[in-house]
């Protein structure tokens, strides 16, 4: 049979012939930039740390983040694996799968981003790039895995037919082997960040699929049974469902379907810092998610409130190895490829819970000269509540500053009781308690205190000052604002939190552990997105996550006040006439920020 498709050289795409593509952008600002930094990259791996470099902002984060891979990386795809990725986009996950030595054919519908993902993939012969109607792609070959990342919810725009998603679920189990995989990566329209009031991704409006107000054409994304059920009536009747969060863009902890089946592990606490994030940020939130969690979990409700899913379904229901871990995390956040790490929560021989950790890129160059060693290391799993946890209780109960300062006096106790002073008197910790901060100090169930996760370890010791310092500003992350603390600046909280434990602090030791949380910052990141400013913000004031309960009313007053001047500004003569320059000016700004 004759191929519909033919090469275009200028681009290096395998194009259907009189094809109507898809109509999907991010944006021609974006999609131009996009396309120039890659083909100017001299490295575009996926570890590439010119490209992570380039990111300054949400749209070129999610092109561009390595962390976008961690949604792959539990499920060994490998040289012995072919793999259909069904709209690859610009081709961030296609690079990924390319450099894991699968065979790779990527079918996207608009132009220009298939343009960007063989740009992208131009030094892989393995992989192949189309540009194609998804439900009009045709190919005899069959698949060991089929994805479909972030692209069924768009069905009843590409599809124009009864049944949209049916349709586009059919068409992708036609792929497969008899053994092969479909991989499903689509939000929870019942997601508890939803539920919190993070506006729905693809529409931007909060609540619109919880009240489920999807238009014939919209976007529309599924809860848990709902989604199986559809897969059901597909034939894929064997699901294994698999939940990362705070998502599936950029998963920073991965949960096996199995995972409420242990009763050690402590699920909740690994979501302390892996709960719901809006695209982008808007920091109002009606609770506290991290907190809700625990109340979630207890209940057994985490399948049906994730904030989104990852499914492999096939269709034959038995013979098929459930996953052999609990759970997966991974580094978020834009460190050096020879930092990135991953670590699995699963069961040893004799059916005791460990922590296995290793690189996730294991051939990245690794620093000269540094200063921090970086430590790996296997460990028992210790089943405890993270401390962190009781700070986070405190500030959701708006406590004063006695209350809240008794929630860091464990941590800070256990600090005292591991120094010493150096030859000049200054209070000192060994070189492994950097990172000795409530995030990593787990309470047991008898009261016991356990460090874990001691990642960096300085060949001399360290000011007790920097790890006070660190781990009362790294506590507050991602807290509820809290009232009666508003008006101080972080450096009055830090000074307050540690003396009313016993530990003094004056300008000097807060000036010297701000230099060293530098130091540490210059040698582990290469996006530092707000880090350089550490020093700078002790004298910012305290802000948490705006409670939308406590502001609804003035919220609605001044956002009715400000679209009433917005609206009468933009009807002006001057705004129409200066709507060119300030084209030019986005664009220009655009320019500078790619140099």
């Amino acid at each position: 049979m004759k191929s519909p498709y033919i090469l275009d050289s200028s681009i290096n795409v395998m194009m259907r012939l009189g094809m109507d593509f898809f109509d999907y952008s991010d944006g021609d600002v974006v999609e131009l930039w996009l396309l120039e930094i890659i083909e100017k990259a001299s490295n575009i791996s996926a570890s590439s740390p010119e490209l992570t470099s380039a990111i300054f902002d949400w749209p070129s984060e999610y092109h561009l983040s390595s962390a976008r891979h961690n949604l792959l990386r539990p499920f060994g795809i490998g040289p012995e694996h072919n793999v259909l990725e069904l709209g690859c986009g610009c081709g961030a996950m296609t690079r990924y799968l390319g450099e894991t030595g699968a065979t790779v054919i990527a079918v996207e519908g608009s132009k220009r981003r298939a343009q960007i993902a063989a740009a992208r993939c131009r030094d892989l012969p393995n992989v192949t790039i189309y540009c194609d109607n998804l439900i009009d792609f045709m190919c005899e070959e069959k698949f060991d895995f089929v994805t479909l990342i972030g692209v069924l919810e768009y069905a009843p725009k590409f599809i124009k037919q009864e049944n949209p998603v049916a349709d586009c679920l059919r068409h992708a189990r036609s792929f497969l082997k008899e053994d092969g995989a479909l991989m499903l990566a689509i939000e929870n329209q019942f997601g508890l960040k939803y539920l919190n009031g993070c506006p729905e991704d693809h529409v931007g409006t909060s609540y619109y699929g919880v009240n489920d107000l999807y238009g014939d054409s919209d976007p529309v994304t599924y809860g848990r049974h709902a989604i199986s059920e559809l897969l059901d009536a597909t034939g894929l009747l064997r699901q294994e469902f698999f939940y990362p969060f705070p998502d599936y863009k950029l998963p920073g902890v991965i949960l096996s379907g199995d995972i409420l089946a242990d009763a050690r592990l402590n699920v909740a606490d690994l979501l302390i810092h892996n709960t719901g994030r809006c695209y982008p940020e808007t920091h109002h939130r009606a609770f506290a998610e991290n907190l809700a969690w625990r109340v979630a979990i207890r209940n057994r409700m985490l399948p049906d409130l994730a904030n989104s899913f990852l499914i492999l379904a096939r269709e034959n229901k038995d013979g098929h190895r459930k996953a052999d871990w609990l759970a997966k995390m991974y580094n978020r956040g834009y460190r050096h490829p020879c930092y990135r790490l991953e670590s699995t929560i699963t069961a040893d021989t004799t059916g005791n819970l460990v922590v296995r950790k290793q690189k996730s890129f294991p051939t990245a160059s690794v620093l000269e000269n540094a200063w921090l060693r970086h430590a790996i290391a296997d460990s028992n799993y210790t089943s405890g509540n993270l401390l962190v946890g009781r700070i986070h209780d405190a500030m959701a109960r708006e406590a004063g500053l006695d209350e809240l300062s008794a929630s860091f006096a464990p941590w800070l106790k256990f600090l005292i009781a591991n120094v010493s002073k150096d030859e000049e008197g200054e209070k000192i910790l060994p070189g492994n308690f950097v990172d000795c901060i409530p995030a990593n100090l787990l309470e047991t169930a008898i009261g016991e205190l356990y460090y874990i996760d001691a990642e960096w370890v300085s060949s001399e010791p360290i000011p007790l000052s920097w790890t006070v310092m660190r781990g009362i500003f790294n506590s507050f992350i991602g807290c509820l604002e809290n009232h009666k603390v508003a008006g101080m600046t972080y450096r009055q909280l830090i000074i307050e939190i540690a003396r009313r434990s016993g530990v003094v602090l004056d300008e000097a030791d807060l000036a010297l552990a701000a230099r060293l949380e530098q130091r540490l910052i210059d040698q582990c990141f290469l996006v530092t997105n707000g880090r350089k400013l550490f020093a700078n913000s002790l004298d910012e004031s305290f802000q948490g996550q705006i409670r939308l309960s406590a502001h609804i009313p003035k919220l609605r007053y001044e956002l009715t006040a400000h679209k009433f001047e917005l609206s009468r500004i933009k009807s002006t003569v001057s705004w129409q006439i200066t709507k060119p320059l300030r084209l030019l000016a986005f664009l220009w700004r655009k320019i500078v920020g790619m140099y």
